[in-house]
């Protein structure tokens, strides 16, 4: 074997490693409806205006999450199983980063469904839309519930238009 040779079976493991890394980055797919369990914490008030991973500034009034790798834009429906509060929230920053962690809420988000009391809770979440646009609805949703809540998100977020329901019957 000349040294030529020699060299380019040096570089087979790290453009390997390289090929199996390109491979996991792009295996951010989200699948809509995917539920998880787990426990949240909350972003102090301290945090508000600081850059997030995203490249935007965290807005303490806005429905923001941190997720470890789901992409940016990702829509999740968290809720309180204790309460049954509900809120959607959108990822925007990474994290947490602390062992069983799933999500960091932001200080709203947190606030709606009673996280603010604990500093940490158990939730139940799922993946309810990707790129800021909402694509599954709870049951008894209306659009008044979603501009309720995405009216004070300083980022615009897409809530197409929703069928109607026995709760928005009942409201007319």
């Amino acid at each position: 074997m000349d040294l030529r040779e020699k060299s380019i079976l040096k570089y087979i493991p790290i453009t390997f490693f390289l090929l199996l890394l390109s491979i996991n980055l792009r295996a951010q797919k989200v699948e809509i409806g995917k539920t998880f369990k787990g426990k949240t914490s909350y972003y102090g008030k301290k945090f508000n205006g600081r850059k997030t991973a995203s490249g935007e500034r965290l807005n303490n009034r806005d429905f923001t999450c941190a997720h470890k790798y789901f992409p940016f834009g990702t829509m999740i429906e968290v809720e309180n199983p204790v309460t049954k509060e509900w809120v959607v929230v959108r990822v925007n920053d990474r994290g947490p980063f602390t062992k069983g962690r799933v999500l960091d809420l932001s200080y709203e988000a947190a606030r709606r469904i009673g996280l603010l009391q604990k500093g940490i809770m158990s939730i139940n979440a799922k993946v309810v839309g990707i790129d800021r646009e909402i694509m599954l609805f709870r049951d008894g949703s209306t659009e008044d519930n979603f501009q309720e809540v995405f009216s004070k998100d300083s980022t615009q977020v897409v809530v197409p238009y929703l069928p109607e329901t026995s709760a928005s019957k009942k409201k007319n």
